[in-house]
């Protein structure tokens, strides 16, 4: 056998897999391994894309790690995999990464099958604290969660390659992944060493996961299943648009990068060149940065709609973002398989709600369409969307038992002006909506009259009466409110949601906790409608989740039908609260949603 690698830690080893004599070896503690105990299971690749390349494999126990080049063994990556499909207890870190490098090694498995017996520790780690390091928490990246439960002095794998690749001279990590040579001993060592540190976290973390989670474990892994079958499949790009969309962008930006030369600004990004060219143009800068400079960020110039610098600068800043966020990198994936897919993360956030990234597509501006119509559905089909109807105020009337809130539900009313008509009476105007509907949304949020009175565009007195007007109107909300803030703050600072997950925070920012709640518990929801939709058959279907809203498609003869089973499917009760679901024909572009309401602007 080749030489064994000794690691930082006395009691375990990473064996290469470097000839016939090895994979034997390997197969044989596989084997053995798979019919005893758990085995960890971990991949290095190029860099972080979906379509990177996988550079090596490696598995292993407490004490041992294979580490093999799946190009030189293929025949030990398909018996891997089909022993993952076949059963025993199987760990990664962050599985869906790993799990859709190991799909693409295989055509006989698909995602699900991979990762049915897999339990993710990042999973588990969230469950027992959802907050990163820097919020108080222990965090979820598997160094500091092996400080913190495995060994304190754990090496870290990343610090070294990093050192590593620095004294080869890469300038990146993703060069260094991409580059260093197969068998560079720290690289193999570390690859090793990660899945010997995941078989010990493991352990340790299902110890301290309460045993009241288990309902929670296995939600989570199932919405998991199904989003990374999402990223999976992918969503098609329509390269021939979004190619000159591109060059559309590029020359918007040139184009207001000259216009505000003209008008004093040699930089757009320069804050101090942009403030002080506002100023001399007459306009009356109010606010200013902690560090005493003027502050001109996006709601500043959004207030100065009639400037044309301000117009300039916006535009300039936008386009370049809407290039380098979006549509280069749905470029760049389209040019491989003509789709892009998303990394979708199911636990982004402290109160469990997702995010998208590469590109981040949940951040995508609602007020322009054409960055969504670069993703289209495939030939033949049609695209068809599917969310939640107001569903924070829905949560925020079943936390609060608020009778007037659920009788306006029930009765089919649109939130927003059954509370207008309340603050202001039946003849409310849009402007009395609007505001209505800030308010709620402040107590979602937890933004007070200043942030209303800049959003609703009214003065803060005015924003201060609709706060006033909204508590006496809806008093069981505001004792709620009051109620789980007061409990955070001088009691235990969490808030527990009716599904028993925990929420940790600090006693500081106890007003927090109600978001967390709401937040938390409409994550819980939309989670719970994808195992739904799934569970129902149409999971092959699901392209995106974004935000309350989950994108589909359909062959176009079944649109209708197939939209009428996403509302039933969707929609439900929170106790006696209706949680309706509503969905949209879309067609062949994402973008044609966000086209419509461009046009009724």
């Amino acid at each position: 056998m080749s030489d064994v690698i000794h690691t930082p830690l006395n009691d375990a080893v990473v064996r290469p897999v470097r000839d016939d004599h090895d994979r034997r070896q390997a197969s044989y503690a596989l084997q053995d391994w798979f019919n005893f105990e758990p085995i960890a299971v971990d991949t290095e690749t190029t860099g972080l894309m979906y379509n990177d390349r996988v550079r090596l494999i490696q598995f292993g126990n407490r004490q041992e790690a294979f580490v093999f080049d799946p190009n030189q063994f293929p025949d030990l990556v398909e018996e891997l995999i089909t022993l993952m499909v076949r059963g025993g207890t199987w760990l990664m870190h962050n599985a869906p990464f790993d799990c859709l490098h190991l799909s693409k090694l295989t055509g006989e498995f698909s995602i699900d099958d991979i990762m049915q017996n897999v339990t993710d520790t990042q999973i588990l780690a969230h469950l027992i604290d959802s907050r990163e390091k820097i919020d108080g928490g222990i965090g979820h990246g598997l160094k500091e969660l092996c400080a913190a439960y495995v060994d304190a002095n754990a090496p870290d794998g990343q610090k070294a390659l990093k050192s590593r690749f620095k004294e080869m001279g890469f300038r990146t990590m993703e060069s260094g992944f991409s580059a260093i040579p197969l068998w560079d001993e720290t690289y193999v060592m570390y690859a090793g060493l990660d899945v010997i540190l995941t078989a010990r976290l493991a352990p340790q973390l299902i110890a301290e996961v309460k045993s009241s989670y288990s309902h929670l474990i296995d939600f989570e892994h199932e919405v998991q299943r199904i989003t990374t079958a999402m990223t999976h499949r992918g969503m098609a790009v329509d390269m021939e648009y979004t190619t000159m969309l591109h060059h559309d962008l590029t020359e918007e930006e040139d184009q207001a990068i000259r216009t505000a030369a003209k008008l004093g600004v040699a930089n757009v990004n320069s804050t101090a060149q942009v403030a002080e060219a506002l100023q001399v143009r007459g306009v009356q800068l109010s606010e200013k940065t902690p560090s005493g400079k003027w502050k001109v960020d996006k709601k500043v110039l959004e207030s100065l709609q009639d400037d044309d610098l301000a117009k300039a600068v916006l535009t300039a800043k936008g386009a370049s973002k809407a290039n380098s966020s979006w549509v280069l990198p749905l470029l760049v994936h389209g040019q491989v398989d003509g789709r892009v897919h998303c990394r979708i993360k199911t636990l982004a956030a402290r109160t469990s709600r997702m995010s998208i990234a590469n590109p981040p597509l949940q951040q995508l501006p609602a007020n322009d369409h054409r960055i969504r119509t670069c993703l289209i559905a495939d030939r033949g089909q049609t695209l068809v969307a599917c969310d939640f109807k107001q569903i924070e105020f829905r949560v925020l009337a079943f936390l609060a038992q608020e009778e007037s809130m659920i009788n306006a539900i029930l009765n089919g009313e649109d939130l927003h002006d059954s509370t207008a008509a309340r603050l202001f009476g039946d003849d409310f105007t849009p402007l009395h909506r609007k505001l209505a509907k800030g308010v709620g949304f402040g107590v979602v949020y937890g933004g007070g009259k200043d942030t209303l009175a800049r959003q609703a565009g009214v003065a803060p007195l005015a924003a201060q009466k609709a706060i006033a007007s909204f508590e006496r109107s809806f008093p069981r909300v505001q004792r709620w409110k009051r109620g789980l803030i007061d409990k955070v703050t001088h009691g235990e600072p969490l808030v527990v949601l009716p599904t028993g997950r925990e929420i940790k925070l600090e006693r500081k920012y106890g007003y927090r906790s109600v978001n967390y709640l709401i937040q938390g518990l409409a994550a819980e929801l939309f989670k719970g409608s994808l195992i739904e939709l799934h569970n129902a058959g149409l999971g092959d279907h699901l392209l995106v989740p974004c935000h309350d809203e989950v994108v589909c498609q359909v062959r176009e003869t079944d649109r209708e039908e197939f939209a009428r089973t996403l509302v039933e499917t969707m929609s439900g009760e929170l106790g006696q609260v209706p949680i309706d679901a509503s969905s949209e024909i879309i067609g062949s572009a994402w973008g044609n949603a966000y086209l419509k309401e461009a046009v009724n602007a």
